[in-house]
């Protein structure tokens, strides 16, 4: 075997040792070497150089069966941190985790309806030297930031060439942050930020393959697969609100026609409840309104439906039949073990989603005999910025804890 295949075999068992250390909260170097395949010798070094980089530290005895009781280890969760931020059309969430992706500090800010890119960034970089002031303690341990943002993603070159949600098009989003920012910066789609906390602390834990859905005002959705999220040659896939369920059906904003987030997303449910009320006002949505039928919005649907209202339900029934009919033919496709769904209409729709389980499940009776389970997502509102350090996490751990740079301002704001 050459040196250079030996080198290769090292690092790849530093990785493997690194990974484990990181899901265990605390394991002994006999279970490291059971769990990996290697040779005690072998997890030895290895745990002596991740120690010297203090990526690990002995926190105590484990119980003895026999001999000399082994000691314990665990991953060193404050050797490093991370910067998460999410950018959605309500708020900015800027967060700092640790290597557990535990928050230290988190500041939030509200989207304004007057708000531009140049506003939204300037509000975040503001956010990250904040944060960046408040933990100078940390300094040269901050690995870099990692960002979710809503629309069509290139994480490769940080570009966002549209966002609906936010009315942002053609935004280089890397390149403005590297003008205030020296180090790993990642930007990430929202949806599959979310999704990658999922697989990392939340209910994809151990999951190879599952679909995400996220409902909100509009449909996001992203695809996991033998344990990795899967992009498509275009970097867009996962996009289940633009699948079309409705051939002639109302003009998307995609430039397509009759698009699931038409007919299921909450800004859908709004609007088809206004358009039935409008028509009809014998329904405890008028009266939840006072008569005022453009204060109508899903949740106050969801409060009719509650309360076994006529029309209500039917704005619900008709949303969770497209909504089984595109993620019916999800499944068929990819056949994953699980699906995830999030956001407020999912959170706090209960009737809707019992609604779109039985639309789900008609349109498998008797014929196919898939088995997976659906849940609604781990529930934390920071799922988005902690999912996006995710992105930066994986690259740490991916290098052995070689991560080679860290996070640091540019003077002036002037950077590469």
């Amino acid at each position: 075997m050459q040196k250079g295949d030996n080198s290769l075999i090292n690092f790849t068992n530093k990785v493997n040792v690194l990974n484990l250390l990181w899901k265990e909260p605390s394991i002994y170097r006999a279970e490291i070497a059971r769990c990996t395949s290697l040779s005690i010798p072998t997890v030895m070094k290895i745990i002596d150089d991740l120690s010297a980089r203090g990526l690990v530290k002995e926190v105590g005895k484990g119980v003895s069966s026999g001999g000399k009781p082994p000691v314990m280890l665990e991953f060193s969760k404050s050797a490093y941190y991370i910067i998460g931020v999410d950018i959605n059309e309500s708020w900015t969430e800027v967060v700092l985790v640790n290597l557990l992706l535990e928050i230290e500090e988190k500041r939030i800010q509200d989207i304004r309806v007057t708000d531009t890119v140049d506003s939204v960034t300037q509000r975040v970089i503001k956010e990250i030297n904040t944060i960046l002031e408040h933990n100078s303690d940390k300094e040269g341990r901050i690995l870099g930031i990692g960002m979710g943002i809503p629309g069509l993603i290139d994480p490769k070159q940080g570009y966002i060439s549209y966002s609906p949600e936010l009315s942002w098009r053609d935004v280089r989003m890397k390149e403005i942050f590297r003008k205030h920012f020296d180090g790993g910066i990642v930007i990430e789609e929202r949806t599959r930020a979310m999704a990658s906390a999922e697989m990392r602390i939340g209910r994809a834990q151990n999951v190879k393959n599952f679909l995400y859905v996220n409902i909100s005002s509009g449909i996001g959705s992203a695809i996991v697969m033998n344990g990795n999220l899967y992009y498509g040659n275009n970097k867009s896939s996962g996009r289940l609100g633009h699948m079309v369920v409705e051939k002639d059906g109302f003009s998307c904003n995609c430039g397509n026609h009759g698009c699931l987030e038409l007919y299921a997303s909450g800004n859908a449910i709004a609007r088809n409840a206004k358009q039935m009320i409008q028509r009809d006002h014998n329904s405890l949505i008028y009266d939840l309104v006072f008569g005022d039928v453009e204060k109508i919005d899903v949740y106050t649907v969801f409060e009719a439906a509650r309360n076994n209202d006529r029309q209500a339900l039917k704005v619900l029934k008709d949303a969770a039949e497209y909504l089984g009919m595109a993620v019916s033919s999800v499944i068929n496709l990819m056949d994953p073990q699980l699906i995830i769904f999030e956001g407020k209409v999912c959170r706090t729709g209960d009737v809707f989603m019992s609604l779109f389980e039985q639309a789900l499940n008609e349109r498998y009776a008797g014929y196919i005999d898939n088995e997976f389970e659906i849940v609604i997502g781990k529930g934390s509102s920071n799922m988005a910025s902690i999912g996006a350090a995710t992105f930066i996490l994986e690259r740490f751990l991916a290098t052995g804890g070689d991560f080679g740079r860290v996070l640091e301002p540019v003077e002036n704001g002037m950077g590469e």
